[in-house]
């Protein structure tokens, strides 16, 4: 297998007007390094914004799929951290497109209910796996503990509070080698 192959990131962005939640997104950057941070990547999410149709407002959810030059700009952006190798670029970028975006009309109203930005990710993540496009991606649950742990562990240290002194940047955890990239 070549070496550096892109990574595949879960992204944890703050919620003001839901303190203790999270937006989920994931990304695909090229690996960072010691010497140099990936600071490019592309977006893969699913968000609801308000719209008004003929004086009616909804709220619809839309699967959106964004290049961002430098993730370091990216507004509310917590944590990123690295949870497979890309091995199949294109097929990752077909699957992602393809993982179903319930509204809430949604014949399956079980599903439509439920559906969130991390509902999608985590059905994303699970069909990469089951499709190959990734290697070295964990369980959904541990991934998931660990990102919370890990911005649980930021907050605390007052990371984005007014007078940090601190690191700059948006900190980063990379799980398939278990060492912080960005503090």
């Amino acid at each position: 297998m070549p070496r550096n192959k892109p990574r595949l990131q879960l992204a944890l962005y703050a919620r003001p007007k839901h303190p203790g939640t999270y937006h989920y997104a994931l990304f695909i950057s090229q690996k960072s390094t010691k010497q140099q941070q990936a600071n490019s990547a592309t977006k893969h999410h699913v968000k609801n914004t308000l719209q008004n149709i003929s004086g009616e407002l909804t709220q619809p959810w839309r699967y959106e799929r964004l290049a961002i030059s430098d993730v370091q700009l990216e507004q509310r952006l917590l944590v990123r951290i690295v949870i497979a190798k890309v091995t199949s670029p294109d097929a990752l970028e077909r699957i992602l497109e393809a993982v179903p975006v319930y509204q809430i009309d949604d014949p399956d109203r079980a599903k439509a209910q439920s559906f969130t930005c991390l509902t999608w990710v985590r059905a994303a993540l699970e069909e990469l796996g089951r499709q190959g496009a990734v290697a070295g991606l964990g369980e959904w649950e541990g991934i998931h503990k660990k990102a919370l742990e890990y911005v649980e562990r930021k907050k605390d240290m007052g990371r984005w509070d007014a007078g940090w002194k601190g690191e700059a940047g948006v900190p980063m955890l990379d799980l398939l080698d278990g060492r912080e990239v960005v503090g």
